[in-house]
């Protein structure tokens, strides 16, 4: 395992990042023994950060990781979320507050290494409108006097967690881009993958995804510490139309899932050799990219743990690969 820096924090993060989410699902309806021995699996490869969330599954993966945990030999980083509803937007303060205890309680720990919030930020709110897991946050309630920010600043004063970072997945990349410029946070939850590269580079006209506004060369700049989501596209990237049995945020939630898998299935020449699997040139997509801090995996099994650290020190994608992927890029994967 290799280890980066988590932007100008004191943390060093391994490469390859626990996901404890829906579209892997190990560490919510996996069973009590699978859990705590992909646990221990992890960390004996040297995988050091657990990323968890208040919604995933409507907070079995923090109930069941506190006690896995507590089974471990050593307390690795534990990163969660806080997704704030509408209704709770008129005391912002509070309602992370008590999120932050929430999952603190369901952890069983006195601290969280890094927590995110994971509302989607937009530069001009609905009002009512919802985005996946909860409200629409305006770059105001994230930096205004009790606001998102200063209510994270107030727990890390009072130890209840080290670092605090915010979500760049949907939403609107101008609000990213003013949160970076005007604000003070740590760490950034990223969209990225091979398949939409969009937070850290401009795309061709023909690219049809959301574009997510080059944010992570900002992030870099600014010394904010990037955590990159959706690196298997929940799966797939796997190239396999059907998902595993344990991940439950597949088709199911994404109608773009079959599509993905499709466009992954173009990317055969990028394998390095005939034992190397899709997941794994997309795993090896995202390490290229020196702007990002950890990439997150989601495990359904264990086998699929020492498949992404063995992606870990592989090396880059060569020049010829690089421009056969950028005419993928300018023709979508051949859906065009």
């Amino acid at each position: 395992m290799k280890y980066r820096q988590l932007g100008s924090t004191d943390i060093q993060i391994s490469e390859i990042g626990f996901g404890c989410g829906n579209t892997a699902g190990l560490m919510i309806w996996g069973t009590e023994s699978e859990r705590v021995r992909s646990a221990e699996h992890a960390m004996e490869q040297g995988i050091n950060y657990f990323d968890t969330a208040a919604t995933y599954g409507q907070g079995k993966s923090e109930e069941n990781l506190g006690p896995v945990l507590a089974k471990l030999s050593n307390r690795p980083l534990v990163g969660s979320k806080v997704a704030l509803q509408e209704n709770e937007l008129e005391d912002i303060p509070r309602y992370i507050r008590l999120s932050v205890e929430r999952s603190l309680k369901r952890l069983n720990l006195e601290y969280l290494d890094i927590v995110h919030l994971h509302n989607r930020v937009t530069s001009l709110r609905d009002p009512g409108k919802t985005l996946a897991i909860g409200a629409l946050l305006d770059v105001n309630q994230m930096l205004a006097h009790e606001g998102v920010q200063e209510t994270f600043e107030a727990l890390k004063n009072e130890g209840k967690l080290r670092y605090y970072g915010f979500c760049a997945f949907g939403g609107d990349p101008s609000a990213y881009h003013e949160v970076a410029d005007k604000g003070s946070f740590h760490s950034l939850l990223v969209f990225y993958n091979i398949l939409n590269p969009s937070s850290d580079r401009e795309m061709p006209n023909a690219f049809s995804q959301h574009n997510y506004g080059q944010i992570l060369k900002k992030a870099s700049a600014k010394g904010i510490g990037a955590v990159a989501l959706r690196v298997l596209e929940a799966g797939a990237l796997s190239g396999s139309s059907v998902p595993h049995e344990l991940n439950q945020g597949g088709p199911s939630s994404d109608p773009e899932y079959a599509t993905n898998a499709t466009r992954a299935q173009a990317l055969d020449f990028l394998r390095s050799s005939d034992s190397e699997s899709l997941a794994q040139v997309a795993i090896r997509f995202a390490l290229m990219n020196q702007n990002i801090s950890t990439v997150l995996v989601g495990f359904s099994e264990l086998s699929q743990i020492d498949e992404a650290v063995a992606c870990v020190g592989k090396e880059p994608f060569t020049k010829d690969q690089l421009d056969r992927l950028e005419e993928l890029y300018g023709i979508d994967f051949g859906l065009i």
